[in-house]
């Protein structure tokens, strides 16, 4: 395995190696489920940048040296999200300490505003990849602290200029509230002032989405937020 990640990122290699290997780690973690993250740990950093390298809004340089790039870059994110979703779901050794947990938060939170390969790619890859690979990081997190700035960094989403983004956003929310469920109710009063901005928005369909948000999280967490708003 390690041959092969040091195949993939030798300095002059083609791009596509990197391609290569995060399919065949995902495939690997897949079927070593928790032996897996006993070599990830090797993964954290060149996971985070190719996040942040194939994230539209950190950068226009394209990732790959073809005209394919695009299509190439969005199947590159598919295979890091899933093989990250897959290290968080099978970890029982503890995996995400609290530097790992760092080296990611902003890299998967941010892919919330990749509009990478146009609207279509965006809602498949952020509502069947990205959402239920950022709940699952909440749940491996080694230090439940770490919550809260997951929890802000998510919010501040729903500020975002697009409404695709905030959307999005709120389609991460309710994710990360069912799978923290009562250990959840310490974050709500910083989520409240958010979500009082988006039953307000401008954009219908995301001021919908918020009235559902809310009913939902009543629904997870076992009472009435109608007081707060």
């Amino acid at each position: 395995f390690f041959k092969l990640f040091d195949w993939a990122k030798t300095d002059d290699a083609s791009k596509d190696r990197l391609l290569t290997f995060c399919r065949l780690a995902d495939c690997i973690a897949d079927k070593l489920k928790g032996l897996f993250t006993l070599f990830a740990g090797h993964l954290v950093k060149p996971f985070a940048d190719i996040l942040n390298q194939t994230n539209t809004i950190k950068t226009d340089k394209p990732f790959f040296d073809s005209k394919n790039n695009t299509e190439k870059s969005c199947l590159l994110l598919d295979y890091v999200i899933h093989c990250l979703h897959k290290i968080f779901l099978y970890d029982n050794q503890h995996f995400l300490s609290k530097e790992r947990t760092e080296a990611l938060m902003m890299p998967l939170v941010d892919q919330l505003e990749n509009l990478l390969g146009g609207d279509e790619k965006f809602h498949a890859r952020v509502s069947e990849s990205l959402i239920p690979c950022i709940a699952q990081f909440s749940v491996a997190m080694a230090d439940d602290s770490l919550w809260k700035p997951l929890n802000y960094q998510i919010l501040l989403k729903m500020r975002h200029s697009s409404p695709k983004v905030r959307f999005a956003a709120l389609l991460a929310l309710i994710d990360l509230v069912e799978k923290l469920k009562e250990n959840y109710m310490v974050l709500l009063p910083e989520s409240i002032p958010f979500l009082a901005e988006l039953m307000e928005d401008e954009c219908e369909e995301v001021e919908q989405q918020c009235q559902k948000t809310i009913k939902q999280l009543e629904s997870i967490l076992g009472e009435s937020l109608q007081s707060y708003f």
